[in-house]
């Protein structure tokens, strides 16, 4: 559908490895199986945190002018939560109804053991300010933008090719880390999902799941998840 007419928008938040095919992989589904106006942003990885945090408030104000839809949705990834929460606590999103956080503690450790592996010289060299950023913030001093009409979680089980590289399985993970009250407080609906971090972007499974919720409020019910749980 045609921005122009759509009456809803989606802003989609990538996380740190989402590459350029990623993300259009993102605005194609979407777009094809969505009534809403479909926004993407490329957000600048070599950028710290705070920095991100105002680009990302400049971009929804000034490119998706939420004020001309009658509701907001939002899909954020890892490092796009992170930034959205930043975000929010200096400025609100007009008319936002309900939010999809995609989260794993698997690629969440993966991340902090780059960090500790490799230093914050390399890392910053290799990856950018925000990955060290994300790595190293305390995510409980960081609030949850409230939704509406309720906000769900969907956690990746996965284990990426990053994560394998560097050792990091399942097993490391402290087992409070898979507590979805943890990763999200007060979620109105839990989705675990077999794929890992290099795969939900692209996966039509997760991303149909995630869309379900925009239009529904939940997941799937015929779908084999854990609700809260």
């Amino acid at each position: 559908m045609q921005e122009q007419t759509a009456r809803q928008a989606l802003i989609v938040l990538p996380g740190l490895t989402a590459d350029g095919q990623k993300l259009e992989s993102l605005s194609r589904f979407f777009s094809a199986h969505s009534p809403y106006a479909v926004y993407v942003p490329h957000i600048p990885k070599r950028r710290g945190l705070r920095a991100c945090a105002h680009w990302l408030d400049r971009y929804i104000n000034g490119v998706v002018e939420p004020g001309r839809f009658e509701a907001v949705q939002i899909l954020a990834y890892i490092s796009g939560g992170v930034v959205l929460r930043q975000m929010w606590a200096t400025r609100p999103i007009e008319r936002l109804t309900r939010i999809v956080y995609v989260r794993s503690p698997i690629q969440e450790l993966t991340l902090q053991t780059l960090r500790q592996r490799y230093g914050r010289l390399l890392l910053w060299v290799l990856r950018g300010q925000l990955m060290l950023d994300v790595a190293a913030v305390d995510l409980h001093r960081l609030c949850y933008p409230p939704a509406t009409s309720g906000q769900g979680l969907i956690i990746e089980t996965g284990v990426s090719r990053l994560a394998r590289s560097l050792g990091v399985d399942p097993a490391l993970v402290s087992a409070g880390s898979w507590d979805s009250d943890t990763l999200l407080p007060g979620a109105d609906d839990v989705l675990r999902v077999p794929e890992s971090h290099d795969e939900v972007y692209t996966s039509a499974g997760v991303l149909g799941a995630a869309l379900h919720f925009f239009t529904q409020g939940r997941f799937d019910s015929s779908k084999n998840h854990a609700t809260n749980g």
